[in-house]
């Protein structure tokens, strides 16, 4: 039962946080309004500052249009933006009640007439539009995102804005500084000045701001905050790995229609071209001694709150895998790490998740895993997030395959299942699994057979084209991680 509800909340993650973001703007709003409102009435500094209208024979009126324009201009862009599409319309409906709780506190659309303020909100609007990179959208295909970022940022800096500035004039109190009329504009002259706290609903006004500015600026990002990094021992599969995930999260942007490049590194394109060729050989070879190679690429996770996840990692030769926990804990001296050791050190500490390769084929020939740097590794980066991948797991897929009778492709996650379970027989892996706090095994692989010379090769569909299984999961898991 509980498994079934943890399923359940981790398959509608997205639709249940689309829910609770609708029930916050809905409860929200009305508050965050009131205090708007309760804050202008009670302003100095900022009522003073508008009324240097006066010097120049402005209405009001016309600079509010003007910015509610503005506002309005920035947030078309983000409800043109895919990423940000329903987060603008959770914004729009919570400008709505916005408006209506001001009104309520006799601000703003008691006070203007669109008619005739059209020319100030056109204006307003346009600048917001421009400002937020409305241009972009006359551009012809790049090699950027289809994405307003600009826009988005804006929004969330005015609507901070708003309610911080509302906030302490609405509680700190402090005598008039400022006197503008149509004419001057005069220094008061204060004999004692006194700053108090206004105290009433101080609690409640801090929570529902604080509140309210952390959801809109969730509706803002746009990247992952999270990074992951890579290890494995020699011959591991760690290449193989990172071309599985780009192949899968390559199908996700076709599926997708996306917009967004995926910005593979050259070194990762270089190794796709290699497997790419029809051959029945993996053609990927383990990286050699003294090779360093950058691989990387991005990819959208999410449909309802689209996010753009980075995963790349550091190919090298697994014979430096040993090196590492000196080159973290500095036991040994800068000047005596090799560049490629360096680089290593440099990833795990820029990296909030470690991924640790598994090889299962080592596990079914009985061979050492050459895993127990692992544990220094984690001693030395306390605190890290951890990832466990079982590559080469096809090597189990044909053992689960005669035992349940079940195919694992149909079937992941009973044959994750097996996978954790069969892992958890060697004592390393089982410590692993207890030292990062019974982390889950992740199998990953590339459908295979065996050709006329007894070796296991890469099994190619009619296309040449080679067919992964796992790493669909595995992107969904590490998007909800991101």
């Amino acid at each position: 039962m509980a498994n079934n509800i943890i399923n359940y909340v981790r398959k509608s993650r997205e639709k249940l946080l689309l829910l609770g973001y609708f029930i916050l703007i809905l409860v929200l709003s009305w508050p965050v309004s009131q205090m708007l409102g309760n804050g202008w009435w009670n302003s100095n500094i900022v009522r003073s500052i508008f009324d240097l209208r006066l010097l120049f024979g402005v209405e009001l009126e016309p600079i509010s249009v003007a910015i509610f324009g503005v506002f309005v201009g920035l947030l078309i862009l983000m409800t043109i933006d895919p990423k940000k599409r329903i987060q603008a319309v959770l914004l729009w409906i919570g400008l709505a009640i916005a408006l209506l709780g001001l009104q309520a506190r006799g601000l703003f659309l008691p006070n203007v007439s669109f008619v005739a303020s059209f020319p100030w909100l056109l204006g307003g609007t346009a600048a917001g539009l421009i400002l937020g990179g409305g241009r972009d959208l006359f551009k012809v295909h790049t090699a950027q995102a289809f994405e307003f970022r600009r826009a988005s940022q804006m929004l969330f800096y005015l609507l901070a804005a708003f309610t911080i500035v509302s906030l302490l004039e609405l509680h700190v109190q402090y005598p008039e500084i400022l006197n503008v009329t149509s004419e001057t504009v005069e220094l008061q002259q204060i004999q004692s000045p006194t700053i108090g706290l206004n105290d009433d609903s101080l609690v409640s006004n801090l929570a529902f701001s604080g509140l309210f500015l952390v959801v809109v600026k969730r509706f803002v990002q746009y990247d992952a905050e999270k990074n992951f990094f890579i290890l494995g021992p020699r011959a591991s599969g760690k290449s193989l790995f990172l071309i599985g995930a780009y192949l899968e999260a390559l199908e996700w942007s076709s599926q997708d229609n996306s917009d967004t490049p995926l910005k593979p590194t050259e070194d990762l394109m270089s190794m796709i071209e290699a497997l790419d060729q029809n051959n029945s050989e993996w053609i990927v070879e383990a990286t050699g001694r003294g090779e360093l190679k950058e691989l990387g690429f991005q990819y959208v996770h999410g449909s309802v709150f689209p996010t753009n996840v980075s995963l790349s990692g550091v190919d090298y030769a697994g014979e430096y895998l040993s090196r590492l926990p000196d080159a973290i804990t500095g036991a040994v001296s800068e000047e005596d790490l090799d560049t490629t050791t360096q680089r290593l050190r440099d990833g795990v500490d820029e990296a909030d998740t470690l991924m640790f390769v598994v090889d299962v084929e080592r596990f079914v020939d009985n061979q050492p895993l050459e895993i127990s740097e692992y544990f220094s590794i984690l001693q030395a980066t306390n605190g890290k997030d951890v990832m466990i991948i079982a590559t080469k797991a096809d090597h189990l897929a044909e053992e689960f395959e005669q035992e349940q009778g079940l195919e694992p492709h149909l079937y992941f996650d009973e044959f994750k299942q097996y996978v954790n379970t069969r892992l958890r027989e060697s004592e390393n892996v089982n410590s692993l699994i207890t030292e990062t706090s019974g982390a889950e095994i992740h199998p990953v692989y590339y459908q295979t057979t065996i050709d006329d010379n007894g070796n296991r090769v890469p099994m190619r569909d009619s296309s040449g084209s080679v067919t992964t299984v796992g790493f669909n999961e595995l992107l969904e898991e590490v998007g909800r991680r991101a």
